[in-house]
Order: C-alpha cells, then sequence, then structure tokens
C-alpha cells in the first residue's frame, strides 16, 4: 500500500458522521509518510442534519450513549462539559444537532492533527467525486473539478441522498418543498403540510415554529405514527432472544415469526401488566391523548419492559439481519419497518413536549392514511383515508431515499452504478460484502479495495443512523482495509 508519494493509501469520499468515523479508526495505523486523501464538496461543513442552527433540533439519543468512539463512550459528554465551561451553558442531556456537527468537526480536526504530527499527509480536497476508474490496488477516483487522485483503496462515505419523494409530480410545483433541511422562507400564516411522522418530519415543524410560523400544520403519512418517547436507558435480559439466536446460528438461517416470538416473550416478562400488542402495529395514528399519556409516563420515571428489552436486544439486530432468510427481509420492511422505527428511534422527552404544545395551542396535528397529494389553484389536496386537506404548502420530510432512483441522485453512485462496480440492494442502498464492507458487482463479486460505509448499506445491514451502529460498522471496515488480504465471504 502506498506504493509512491502519488498514490494514497486510501481516497476517502465524504466526511461526515460516517467519515469522520472511518477515518479516526485509520489514520492512526498509517505509517509517516502515507498519503490519505480526503474529498468532500465542502470538508468544514457539519453536513445535513448536523448542520441544522435551530437550538430544538435534538438528538434522538442521549450524550452518554452518541459517542462516535466505541472505545470511549463518554467522549461526547466531556466535550460538552468543556464547550459549557467556555459557554456558560447548562450540559444537555440530549444535545442539539448543531452541537453534535461541532463535535464531529472536532473529532475530524483533532485526527488529522494527530496523523501530521505523525508523520502522515492527510489532503482535504473540496470538490465532487463523479467516478472510479481502475483495478484493484490502483484505482482512480475523478472529479468534477478535473482533478484525479490514485490509491489503494476507496471509502465511499457520501451519507444520506436526497429525500424519497414520494409525489416526484409535484416537484415544480410552486409552494412544494423536497428538502426539509434546506427550507426556504414560508409566510408565516401558511397552511402547511409536512410528509411524514418521523424524526426529520417533527424537525421540520420545529423549524417552522422557531421560524414564528403561526399557521396551521398538518403531519400525514401512511401510519399516522409519531416515534414513541425515549425512557431510561435500562436494558432488560433477553434469555428468549438469545436463545433463538443460538438456534439460528447452529441452523445457518433465523425465521422472522421465531425472532419475533422471542421478541414478544422478553417483553412479556419484562412488563409489570401484559402489553397491549395493539399498539405495535394496529393502534391508528399518534392523538394528542396517546402523547401525553407516554409523557407522562416519562416524566413519571415509569420503567417500560418494551424499551428495555429493545436496548437490550439492539446490539443482535446487525447478526440477526444477517441470519434472516431473504423472503423474511422482504416481509420485514413490507411489514415491521414502521413498528421499528417508531419504537426504535424514539424521541426526546424534551421534543414531546414541544408537540404536545403545539397539539394543544391547536397548531399541530396527525393524521394517517396520507395516498395521494395534488396540486391546484389554491395549492394543494392533501388525501387520507378520512380527510381532504387543502393547504398552502407542502413539505416532504419522509427521510432519505436509498433505492436505485435515489443514488442515481448523486453523479459518483450513478457512474459506479453504470460500470458495474455498484449495484443497488433491493432492500435499499448497495450491495456489499458484510465481512469486508466491499460492493458486490453484477455477478456478486466483491470488488476488491472499493468499499461503501454507512447509509448507502442499509439493506446489507438494516441499522445505519445510529452513532453506536456507524462507530461499529467504521470499525469493522477499517480492519477490513487494514487487512493485505481480504477473505471475501458473500454474507449479503
Amino acid at each position: 500500500m502506498g506504493k509512491d508519494p502519488d498514490t494514497a493509501v486510501v481516497v476517502q469520499i465524504g466526511r461526515g458522521p460516517t467519515g469522520t468515523a472511518l477515518a479516526r479508526q485509520l489514520l492512526p495505523g498509517l505509517p509517516a509518510g502515507s498519503r490519505y486523501v480526503v474529498i468532500d464538496r465542502d470538508p468544514v461543513a457539519p453536513h445535513l442534519a448536523f448542520g441544522t442552527p435551530e437550538p430544538t433540533h435534538l438528538l434522538n439519543t442521549r450524550a452518554a450513549k452518541s459517542a462516535l468512539n466505541l472505545g470511549d463512550p463518554e467522549e461526547l459528554q466531556r466535550w460538552l462539559t468543556e464547550q459549557a465551561a467556555v459557554t456558560g451553558e447548562p450540559v444537555a442531556e440530549f444535545p442539539s444537532r448543531a452541537a453534535f456537527g461541532r463535535y464531529l468537526r472536532d473529532v475530524f480536526d483533532q485526527a488529522v492533527k494527530q496523523a501530521a504530527a505523525a508523520g502522515v499527509v492527510v489532503d482535504l480536497i473540496q470538490d465532487n467525486a463523479v467516478g472510479i476508474t481502475g483495478e484493484p490496488g490502483n484505482w482512480l477516483v475523478h472529479c468534477a473539478g478535473g482533478g484525479s487522485y490514485r490509491a489503494d483503496r476507496v471509502a465511499i462515505c457520501v451519507g444520506m441522498l436526497a429525500q424519497n419523494d414520494p409525489f416526484p409530480e409535484l416537484a415544480w410545483q410552486p409552494g412544494y418543498f423536497d428538502d426539509p433541511w434546506r427550507l426556504p422562507s414560508v409566510p408565516a400564516d401558511a397552511s402547511v403540510a409536512v410528509l411524514g411522522t418521523r424524526l426529520t418530519a417533527i424537525d421540520t415543524g420545529l423549524t417552522l415554529a422557531a421560524r414564528g410560523h403561526t399557521g396551521p400544520v398538518l403531519f400525514a403519512s401512511r401510519s399516522g405514527r409519531l416515534p414513541r418517547l425515549r425512557g431510561p436507558e435500562t436494558t432488560a435480559p433477553v434469555p428468549h432472544v438469545d436463545q433463538c439466536m443460538r438456534a439460528a446460528a447452529d441452523a445457518g438461517t433465523l425465521r422472522l415469526v421465531d425472532f419475533g416470538r422471542a421478541l414478544m416473550a422478553d417483553i412479556e416478562a419484562a412488563s409489570a401488566e401484559p402489553p397491549d400488542w395493539s399498539q405495535v402495529r394496529d393502534c391508528g395514528p399518534t392523538t394528542r391523548e396517546m402523547l401525553a399519556a407516554e409523557l407522562a409516563e416519562i416524566e413519571a420515571g415509569t420503567e417500560r419492559g418494551w424499551q428495555q428489552v429493545v436496548n437490550g436486544a439492539s446490539p443482535l439486530l446487525l447478526p440477526a439481519w444477517q441470519l434472516l432468510a431473504e423472503a423474511d427481509r422482504v416481509e420485514f420492511f413490507a411489514e415491521w419497518l414502521t413498528p421499528l422505527l417508531v419504537h426504535g428511534a424514539p424521541i426526546p422527552p424534551e421534543t414531546a413536549r414541544r408537540v404536545l404544545d403545539a397539539m394543544d395551542a391547536g397548531r399541530w396535528r396527525v393524521l394517517g392514511g396520507l395516498y395521494h397529494v395534488v396540486a391546484d389553484d389554491d395549492g394543494f389536496e392533501v388525501f387520507t383515508e378520512d380527510h381532504v386537506q387543502q393547504v398552502d404548502v407542502v413539505i416532504n420530510a419522509t427521510g432519505s431515499g436509498t433505492d436505485e432512483p435515489a443514488l442515481r441522485t448523486e453523479p459518483l453512485l450513478a457512474a459506479l452504478l453504470d460500470a458495474n462496480l455498484l449495484t443497488a440492494h433491493p432492500l435499499g442502498g448497495v450491495r456489499i460484502d458484510v465481512s469486508t464492507f466491499e460492493p458486490l458487482d453484477g455477478a456478486g463479486a466483491p470488488v476488491r479495495g472499493i468499499h461503501v460505509i454507512g447509509d448507502l448499506t442499509r439493506g446489507a445491514v438494516l441499522v445505519t443512523n445510529d452513532v453506536i451502529a456507524l462507530s461499529f460498522q467504521a470499525a469493522l471496515a477499517a480492519t477490513a482495509m487494514r487487512a493485505k488480504n481480504e477473505a471475501g465471504v458473500h454474507i449479503s
């Protein structure tokens, strides 16, 4: 590796959270004289969701669970404490996204400084990577500005793609906005429909509130479910899940129904009262009363068995996903992805209070059964199962796209798909060899020396937007990238 001064050990594309996690894993182990190139369209920007200036946009995990460092889980908490000593502001239990973005920037800068002190050359290139050519051990990354960078290995860490757009025919309509993170000014009294009811949608509503918006805001999605609330971080034993996983490992495959039954058994054992399983899938849209009742539980310090079990079982999601039969993976995405996101990506109580206050003031409401939106002379009509709502503005906050059309919105990914260096995963992102994070070509063979990390691996690893999972993924990928010879075992 690093055969001459003009060949980098690694060219890393992207330096958001994923790129930062990978760089801090790889840079310390490089010998003096090595060259490491980072290409990013804006290498000093905090990036998308972590570039938001709104102080009400919070991480949905506590600081103690959000460090980008598996070996030092208190790192973010210490960083926040040091910042608070300078600013005089209190240390937040749930940091703002903006604060987390600054933390990421400091982590990356520190990794670069330490590498430079050890004699490693780190080049930060502000440009768009648009293609990769060459062969294993001799890759050439091409940029829109005309530069090319040769490397032994390439790491693709581009992060979130453009928002999934359920109604692309509205894209050019005045008053329709498809990027909630770059939301322009909206008339304060406009009636607004936010498409989506999960984390991005809630932050979109908080953006409007921070700007002094007084008009009504409708949140609409197919399920109408807001995320549950983040309670204590305690865990419960998961003996049924553990037994299920051992049996699946012995058999070489896992069935979704078996994992589900084991999870339900552990939740029942951890719960003070028999769980109401209708709350998982069939309870309908989140109402003001449901949100208020759950917030009261959290404020009373009530331990909830289902959340303790979710906390305890979360480290098993990656191995479970690898063992799951392909048909069951498809069923999971069709039937169980929304319940997982509702229960597994909860919001902080502080955020829930803001949502509840807006509901009580009559400014916000939530509807399920969304199936169509059309433009008309008065703005837009939003169709749900039981309502037709006229609004002035529609904001798409349904989340990042992951299918092949979404991949092709990024010129680099489109070029790699066309070159057969990447293939789209049927469940989102691209197909990879999970043992090395190398993409699979059209024949299913690993493309040696190119590695894909982060949101693009969704179909292969399932969980890509959790900080701990992302750090673990970066550690696994870095281990593979440091190896001289990969096994190339085709896992996913």
